[in-house]
């Protein structure tokens, strides 16, 4: 049996879009897709990390989002760079299905489980068919599915909570969306509030250091 990226055959046919040589005018980037880190889902679908050099630069591990489209080792295409921000949301591959608020909950559990499996913390296999499942609900989940679902919970959870931070997430969007797959690439961190631990706060050292002055003031005025 072949091995399968995203979910569908390897194949040495370029994406579609690509043999045209047509760059549209919006892209930034050039993806080509060099190998994978040999993880699996399910024993034939190659998963995290796929290794993917953008405009010539070193291969990068990046999550696919994306079981729909096929994609080969040495393909190439044009891909935009987005930020996983409200203002990037309309040009990313699954914004269409459905409410912005939704969409953007999703990139985020997506992020969230990426940033996991980069890090170590969730596994690979199961981590990439969750984020699968999230934009491809019919994704065959059959295997491992209590675990899958456990990481899907464990996302929204952690998404729902807050104080999470996106801003080294990048998505490349294939341009146009046929040309090939979508992928997350980067680490999110976390924003917790600043905890106090009884320690004075900025204006309380300002009050208690005039008080100190006004008081060496008064004494050096006694006689």
């Amino acid at each position: 049996m072949p091995n399968k990226m995203c979910g569908l055959a390897v194949s040495s046919v370029l994406v579609a879009g690509v043999l045209a040589g047509a760059v549209p005018a919006m892209a930034t980037s050039v993806l080509e897709f060099t190998g994978v880190g040999g993880n699996s889902y399910n024993g034939d679908i190659e998963t995290f990390p796929y290794y993917i050099t953008v405009n010539g630069g070193p291969a990068e591990p990046m999550m696919c989002d994306d079981a729909r489209t096929e994609i080969g080792v040495g393909d190439s295409w044009d891909a935009n760079a987005n930020a996983l921000t409200l203002a990037d949301l309309p040009d990313l591959k699954f914004a269409s299905m459905g409410p912005s608020s939704t969409v953007l909950n999703d990139y985020e559990m997506a992020a969230y489980i990426e940033s996991g499996v980069a890090e170590g913390t969730i596994a690979p296999g199961p981590g990439n068919a969750a984020v699968w499942s999230i934009f491809d609900p019919s994704f065959n989940t059959s295997v491992d599915h209590s675990q899958i679902e456990s990481i899907l919970g464990n996302a929204q959870a952690a998404v729902s909570a807050g104080g999470i931070n996106y801003s080294k997430i990048t998505i490349y969007t294939p341009s146009p969306l046929s040309a090939s797959q979508e992928f997350i690439f980067g680490t999110v961190s976390f924003d917790p509030k600043p905890q106090f631990s009884g320690a004075p706060e900025p204006a309380t050292f300002a009050m208690l250091g005039g008080g100190l002055i006004l008081l060496a003031w008064i004494g050096r005025r006694r006689p």
